[in-house]
């Protein structure tokens, strides 16, 4: 019972991890970084790029979930005294942390989207 009580406890601490992390992601909201001096067109540009980069849809959450799934499910059954019970935990919070690895990489690719966008309209946008 300890062990099992133990391992859940690391699988908790292991998806708190990540949705920290993922707190800590580069959102399409944070001001842009230009080098030099913004143009007129720069903030119909921006709203524009903006849409864009928020929109923007990479399909990898479920590759993500399920990876994560699979690793957790492994590993919760590695590591629990009743196999079965350490899988279906670890592939729950498996999915968990790989969605939530999916939403960060998400949003460094929406910024990326976003910055690019503003570069191909004549922007010196730096970051």
């Amino acid at each position: 019972m300890t062990n099992r009580k133990l391992s859940h406890n690391a699988l908790i601490a292991c998806l708190c991890s990540a949705m920290a992390l993922g707190a800590c992601t580069a959102p399409v909201d944070r001001p842009l970084t230009v080098d030099g001096t913004r143009n007129a067109n720069f903030n119909d540009d921006y709203a524009e790029c903006h849409t864009q980069a928020a929109t923007f849809k990479d399909g990898t959450g479920t590759e993500y979930a399920a990876t994560g799934a699979v690793v957790g499910g492994l590993i919760g059954a590695a590591d629990a005294d009743d196999a079965l019970e350490g899988a279906v935990v670890g592939a729950a919070v498996g999915g968990l942390v790989g969605s939530a690895e999916a939403a960060s990489e998400r949003e460094h690719t929406r910024r990326d989207v976003l910055i690019r966008c503003m570069q191909n309209r004549g922007h010196s946008v730096i970051g």
